[in-house]
């Protein structure tokens, strides 16, 4: 073997330990952060962080993402020519991963200025290595720290692109959760009911498309009392109700409701609320037999569960329902014809 064999042999194995330790390193920070150890899991990240610098010596860096477009291709094409380069993506990755875990852990402490120019990183790099689920969530990120800004239109933006590269990228889950970040923005706009509606049902798109039927059921049982919720605002104000609208939740609220009943007691909560607001639409359509049933099979089970909170709950409602109903009365419904 020569000498510049052996040397590059020695490189190479010298590269593959830096990235070990920075992997090890970013699996402790994790961990540490999972167990609410904090203050360790951001020495844990600062340490990997700079350690990931130090295996770019002099700026290359940002030599090497220089030569990166963004594409596939062009990380094929580098290593095709170089393939010790691969160790230095795998830790520009890692990096990557460090720099979203510490501007999480700077906007759980306010530092909103460090944590965007460490997201601005992040994403860069992502970006970078054509990495669209890891690039989604530095977005969705940067979106929720726009929220926690109060800068709500900056916020709608990133957060309707993180919907996009998830959805390119097949990321569900992701997606699901960006979802959830819009809804938390509109929820209480009531001129966006209908945009939250058409948000809850990209949510049940997506899950549904993942195969988790449990959470299809509860996203449904959620749709359905947000759904309800207006209604009872519209009752309140005198509003006049329409028939199909108030068929549509109580059709979601009957398909969450039948899966909760057939998930025994793995899902006695969701099967609770999902009967208290099947009771109270069954109300508003004028079957009072069946929404009597229902509200006391809820009151039934927080009994059995020894939830007095959730027992009361369900008795207030019986009787504000029975309230409601006379508003009803007096409150035209109109058929579909």
């Amino acid at each position: 073997m020569s000498s510049l064999e052996l040397s590059s042999l020695v490189q190479a194995l010298q590269e593959i330990d830096e990235g070990e330790k920075i992997s090890e390193l970013l699996e402790s920070a994790e961990n540490a952060r999972s167990s609410r150890n904090l203050e360790d899991a951001s020495k844990l990240i600062k340490q990997a962080l700079d350690q990931s610098l130090e295996f770019f010596p002099g700026g290359s860096k940002d030599q090497l993402l220089v030569q990166l477009d963004g594409t596939q291709e062009k990380i094929e094409a580098l290593l095709d020519s170089d393939v010790t380069l691969e160790s230095a993506l795998d830790i520009l990755v890692m990096r990557s991963q460090l720099l979203l875990m510490s501007a999480e852990l700077n906007m759980d402490s306010g530092s909103f200025a460090a944590a965007m120019s460490e997201l601005d990183e992040a994403q860069s790099i992502s970006e970078k290595l054509s990495d669209e689920v890891a690039a989604a969530r530095c977005i969705r990120t940067r979106g929720m720290l726009l929220l926690m800004r109060r800068e709500i239109h900056a916020a709608e933006e990133a957060l309707l692109r993180a919907v996009a590269l998830c959805k390119s990228a097949g990321d569900m889950q992701e997606e699901v959760e960006t979802l959830k970040l819009l809804l938390r923005l509109h929820r209480d706009r009531p001129k966006m009911f209908d945009r939250c509606c058409e948000l809850y049902h990209q949510m049940l798109e997506a899950l549904q498309a993942a195969g988790n039927m449990l959470e299809v059921n509860k996203t449904l049982l959620e749709l359905g009392q947000f759904r309800l919720k207006k209604h009872l605002a519209d009752t309140e104000g005198g509003s006049e109700l329409e028939f199909a609208e108030l068929e549509m939740t109580d059709l979601d609220l009957q398909g969450a409701l039948s899966f909760f009943e057939g998930e025994e007691s793995d899902n006695e909560d969701c099967l609770a609320e999902a009967l208290i607001a099947t009771g109270t639409v069954k109300m508003l359509l004028g079957d009072q037999a069946a929404s009597i049933d229902a509200l006391e099979r809820a009151r039934a089970l927080y009994e059995r569960q020894g939830d007095e909170d959730g027992e009361r709950r369900a008795s207030d409602l019986l009787h504000q329902v029975r309230k409601i109903m006379d508003k009803v009365d007096s409150t035209s419904v109109t058929p579909v014809s």
